[in-house]
């Protein structure tokens, strides 16, 4: 998925192969790096624990930075604050406007998980431009003094090192994203974009939404649909098992009410029984305009059944109008 792109920077969802590209950089400059380190941060975006990013500047990986759904360490595990880590620009890309705009897009994650956002940041000078950042974008100290690893510093104890385990933490409100904020979810799910590996998962939840496809023949479909740069399907997840889907795609024909071209268009959501009515699908829903966005969509559009009230209903509770109403009818041709 894209978050940001402009001529020079593009911000997107990491790939796995990112991982050994960053260690191999890091090494580079003189760093002590292992790709194993990034890995787990594929695999923790994989299982939805975090949202992890990488920017490219002309088409290079260049920065990296991951959004934690929850604290992982420090005064805010148990704030249910989401939490940015592992932020960086490699130093050929520095000075770039990488960095700030890496931190856009994470803050803007955040933002749909909580009103706050809260990091830790080294103290020794290395991080010095981090810490500067952090203040001009307005985080503040939580008040819980210096942290050493997992525990708050002891005054006036001098068994304290400077190195990368010297940390101070900071938090600060972050504003709703562009499209409007993330509608708010009773339940905890982490949404993440799909990808081809994702094929089979998807057709098992889309063979409950069209039940009268066979799994196999959808899990074909989706396959395609999953490779197709147009098209998106993003999954929700619940304890890390997948419970909700949401299928996207562009249209470039007319779209009834539109006045642009493409279109986002939504051909289908899916919600298991016991998380539906707490805000899984609007989630959902939500995703999909972000990526249409990212597309460069100015319209997002979906139809239901005349038939479907409750579907009617979603769709008006989340924004939509209603452009028009419509029934369609065929015939056999004599002959045939």
């Amino acid at each position: 998925m894209i978050y940001y792109q402009d001529d020079e920077i593009t911000i997107r969802t990491r790939e796995e192969q990112d991982a050994q590209t960053i260690a191999d950089e890091q090494i580079r400059q003189g760093w002590h790096s292992s790709p194993e380190w990034f890995l787990k941060e594929f695999r923790d975006h994989e299982e939805g624990k975090c949202v992890s990013l990488t920017a490219e500047y002309r088409g290079e990986v260049a920065g990296y930075v991951n959004v934690y759904r929850s604290a992982k360490e420090g005064p805010f595990v148990s704030s249910g604050y989401p939490e940015i880590n592992n932020f960086g620009v490699l130093q050929k890309y520095q000075r770039h406007g990488i960095g700030s705009k890496l931190m856009d897009v994470a803050e803007r994650v955040a933002a749909e998980f909580s009103d706050t956002v809260c990091l830790g940041v080294g103290l020794h000078n290395g991080y010095g431009s981090a810490q500067r950042m952090y203040v001009k974008r307005g985080y503040v100290p939580d008040g819980s003094g210096v942290w050493y690893g997992s525990k708050p510093c002891t005054p006036y104890d001098t068994q304290y090192t400077c190195d990368d385990d010297l940390l101070l933490y900071l938090s600060k409100p972050v504003e709703k994203p562009v499209s409007g904020s993330a509608p708010a979810c009773r339940v905890k799910v982490f949404i993440r974009k799909a990808s081809p590996e994702d094929a089979r998962t998807v057709a098992e939840l889309a063979a409950r939404l069209w039940p009268d496809h066979d799994t196999d023949d959808l899990t074909g479909d989706m396959q395609d649909l999953l490779a197709n740069d147009e098209c998106a399907v993003f999954l929700a997840l619940a304890e890390g098992e997948p419970v909700a889907f949401a299928q996207c795609q562009l249209r470039h024909d007319y779209v009834e009410g539109a006045d642009s071209s493409p279109v986002g268009y939504m051909e289908g959501v899916y919600v298991a029984e016991e998380y539906r009515r707490q805000g899984v699908a609007a989630r959902l829903l939500h995703s999909c305009e972000l990526w249409a966005e990212s597309m460069g969509c100015t319209e997002f559009a979906s139809d239901c059944e005349l038939t479907n009230s409750e579907s009617r209903l979603f769709h008006l509770g989340t924004g939509f109008t209603e452009a028009n109403r419509i029934a369609c009818f065929v015939k056999h041709l004599a002959g045939n």
